[in-house]
């Protein structure tokens, strides 16, 4: 039975965003969420009427990739918040779930000067892809609504993301390190090793949804081509390195002990097969037999804690993504055929 999902612990508050410990006074924070992206698209895009950018953009006679980026900074801003916060509700499932199959565990807590600068690079990062770059290599448009919204909007979601990464690697390295903590795995029952495959995976999930708001952004990104690229390499690979980075630790500690008790076993066939052979003993067939069984059973084991519904989620959630951008590049062409 899952357990219901824990409110943030007062004493791990530190380097928390604002929002994100707002969001979890709320009893459903997706909706908050949800309301939230709405709000904040739709006084974008007001905004982009009430300035005189929409109506051009609605006729055709102007591309709409800079509209849609835009807006979709305000949907990632909306959505970042509610991602962190289900992160840190997650890990304390799982470090709950570890708990009651190994005992105390270490708890998790944010690192304020971490989050912070993180903050800072990720503002910082957003202006430079997308903003400078463009400006140098296009050249620098005048100060209007549209790039001022588009400077506000990255730097604010490039504050909130680069937040939001850093909490994941870093709760991702400590789930890897706790490996180090447990007691002797039992290898013929990775069951509850679990919580680190599902670290893993929520995370993924949690970067792939990003991918997937964004897929549209991809199809003729212009003179952002050096930032979209960027933006696109670094959240797919992030989402490949948080899906393994959790299981690492205990990857090895899998790894050591079985090839420990394989090292035990096989100098103990060594030993029943010399009194078989020299039958100086009964009943040691028997016992030969039960540790050939056992040293078969072990051989077999996975040295990564994934099972076959592992790699199947992670391929669901990567073909989401995928399926996000032909499904816009679909919908892209239909458009210019129709208009």
């Amino acid at each position: 039975m899952q357990t219901p999902a824990p409110a943030i612990d007062e004493p791990n508050q530190r380097g928390i965003p604002l929002s994100v410990r707002i969001l979890d006074r709320f009893s459903s924070p997706i909706a908050v969420g949800l309301a939230a992206a709405v709000i904040l698209t739709t006084a974008y895009l007001v905004g982009e009427l009430v300035t005189g950018h929409l109506r051009p953009v609605l006729s055709g006679s102007v591309d709409s990739l800079a509209l849609r980026a835009t807006a979709t900074l305000f949907v990632l801003l909306a959505y970042v918040p509610v991602a962190h916060l289900y992160l840190r509700r997650w890990t304390g499932q799982h470090l709950a779930a570890l708990r009651a199959s190994f005992g105390e565990v270490v708890s998790l807590e944010e690192s304020a000067p971490a989050s912070i600068i993180a903050g800072i690079l990720g503002a910082s990062a957003f202006l430079v892809l997308f903003i400078i770059i463009p400006g140098f290599v296009a050249g620098f448009t005048a100060l209007n609504y549209q790039l001022v919204a588009a400077s506000i909007g990255g730097m604010a979601f490039g504050w909130l993301a680069g937040r939001f990464l850093v909490c994941m690697v870093m709760d991702s390295l400590r789930m890897s390190k706790l490996a180090r903590s447990l007691p002797v795995l039992d290898l013929i029952d990775l069951e509850p090793l679990s919580p680190f495959v599902q670290q893993g995976l929520k995370s993924a999930l949690l970067t792939v949804i990003v991918l997937t708001l964004t897929s549209h952004l991809y199809i003729a990104p212009g003179t952002a081509f050096i930032g979209s690229v960027t933006f696109l390499l670094i959240w797919g690979t992030l989402t490949l390195f948080v899906f393994t980075l959790p299981v690492r630790g205990i990857r090895d500690r899998i790894q050591r002990e079985k090839r420990s008790q394989l090292k035990k076993i096989r100098s103990e066939i060594r030993d029943s097969i010399e009194l078989v052979v020299n039958r100086r003993e009964g009943g040691t067939s028997e016992r030969l037999s039960a540790l050939l069984d056992l040293e078969v059973r072990l051989e077999r084991v996975r040295v990564w804690p994934y099972d076959t519904s592992s790699w199947l989620r992670l391929g669901l959630y990567m073909l989401i993504g995928l399926g996000s951008w032909v499904g816009a590049a679909m919908i892209e062409r239909l458009l210019e055929s129709v208009f």
